[in-house]
């Protein structure tokens, strides 16, 4: 058994569950394709350490593999795009009946699976 790390640079919301993180996005996942339309940049995100990963929704969300960077600017996104994503994220936690998330920004989060 061997061990993928990576890191994920992701616009998005930290929400706070007592699932496991994986239960979680097949919960969300399922229940983010009835509010498609009013949040289609919405997905879900789970990583973190091994088994204790964390949950987001997210929306711009890249991959980065160990060994290699990505070169992050202010510029990476519009502030009228940042206003619809946050607009999103706040909408989809709400559909989704989330209280405790984080207010929405960049993250990154290692992995390690």
């Amino acid at each position: 058994m061997g061990m993928h790390h990576s890191t994920y640079f992701a616009y998005g919301i930290h929400v706070t569950t007592d699932r496991y993180a994986w239960e979680e996005s097949e919960h969300a996942d399922e229940a983010l394709s009835e509010i498609q339309q009013s949040c289609p940049d919405i997905r879900t995100l789970s990583a973190g350490d091994y088994d204790r990963d964390h949950f987001f929704l997210v929306t711009k969300s890249h991959e980065v593999k160990l060994g290699t960077f990505e070169h992050v600017t202010p510029s990476t996104a519009t502030p009228q795009q940042i206003t619809d994503w946050d607009r999103q994220l706040l909408a989809a936690a709400i559909a989704l009946g989330y209280t405790d998330t984080s207010a929405p920004g960049w993250l990154v989060v290692p992995d390690c699976s």
